[in-house]
């Protein structure tokens, strides 16, 4: 699938500010809420397929909330049509018909709970337990006192360190569920879910995860400047530490009350950081040729699903949900 380049020229020249602008832009043009419109022209079809977002008056509402974290999320005070239709359609594949900023679920039948997180599972998940910054659960269990320290006080934490000759199996990426809980219950593994591996899975928007990307966000809210009594909270208790100091003592409630309880401030500036640190995905090409480019070439759709999931399938997938997005509102249009 390819887009004119009349169309691309077109989408780029439409700006918006805010999620109003959004509304009423496809009022306009399609006399509908983008909602409503998607539903009834993308949903369930082609690359959409399965695919839908709720239309009830509160998701709605949400919608204008989200686009009215323009600048949180692009560092700039408006966007064009593409980068809207870009970022809605990862929007609607990561936070689901809610649009609500999801927490990764974890948990399959032959790797329940904690070990779905832990392990490698082929063509599914690397291990979450040694990538992206993450310290190892052995290390942090056997070998850091301020974890230690922070969460020795959890369900499961005597348990753990009764049998230290388990330290190198803890680092490894086979979680083993035969001698531990592997149940999400807090009141029987509460220790074990502070180690990075759980502690730091997909949340929010764009399902941030890796302690690399929550070290980020740390530093936000140490900088934080605004006046959400939560962030404030945050920003007192965690002034003056260095950020990798509070990933490993923050908690798994502290980052869901983050994501789930500050307005989306900070699910949206997750996207932002993530944006930034990778080399502005976000910043998509005005060019049909390079936009739809089905290569890693800054600027092209392709591009920035990749930044996004580090999976070449996803990023095909996402480049055709937007071009079939575009095409459709041209059509219309």
């Amino acid at each position: 699938m390819a887009l004119s380049p009349s169309v691309v020229t077109a989408a780029a020249s439409v700006q918006f500010a805010d999620g109003m602008e959004i509304v009423r832009f496809f009022d306009r043009i399609v006399h509908q809420h983008f909602i409503d419109w998607f539903n009834a022209n993308c949903a369930g079809r082609q690359s959409w397929k399965e695919k839908a977002v709720g239309s009830n008056d509160e998701v709605k509402a949400r919608f204008v909330q989200i686009w009215n974290c323009i600048a949180l999320m692009f560092e700039q005070p408006s966007i064009t049509l593409l980068q809207f239709s870009a970022l809605m359609s990862i929007f609607i594949n990561e936070a689901g018909s809610d649009l609500l900023p999801r927490s990764e679920l974890c948990g399959r039948a032959e790797y329940p709970g904690l070990a779905y997180a832990f392990c490698a599972i082929p063509s599914v998940k690397q291990s979450y337990n040694a990538a992206g910054g993450n310290k190892r659960a052995g290390e942090l269990f056997f070998n850091d006192d301020d974890f230690w320290r922070a969460h020795s006080g959890r369900a499961g934490a005597d348990l753990v360190r009764a049998v230290p000759d388990l330290c190198e199996m803890w680092n490894g990426s086979d979680y083993p569920g035969s001698l531990f809980p592997t149940t999400l219950d807090p009141n029987h593994s509460g220790f074990i879910q502070q180690a990075d591996f759980f502690k730091f899975r997909g949340r929010g928007f764009i399902q941030t995860t890796w302690r690399t990307n929550y070290k980020r966000i740390v530093e936000f809210v140490q900088n934080y400047s605004g006046a959400h009594p939560v962030l404030l909270r945050y920003k007192a208790a965690w002034s003056a530490m260095d950020a990798d100091l509070v990933c490993t003592m923050s908690t798994n409630d502290d980052w869901d009350t983050l994501f789930h309880d500050t307005d989306l401030i900070v699910p949206c500036r997750a996207v932002g950081l993530h944006n930034r640190a990778g080399g502005n995905y976000l910043a998509l090409a005005a060019d049909a040729q390079t936009l739809t480019a089905l290569s890693p070439a800054a600027g092209s759709l392709y591009a920035a699903g990749l930044r996004i999931s580090g999976s070449g399938s996803y990023a095909a997938l996402f480049r055709h949900r937007v071009l079939q997005l575009l095409e459709t509102l041209a059509y219309q249009g």
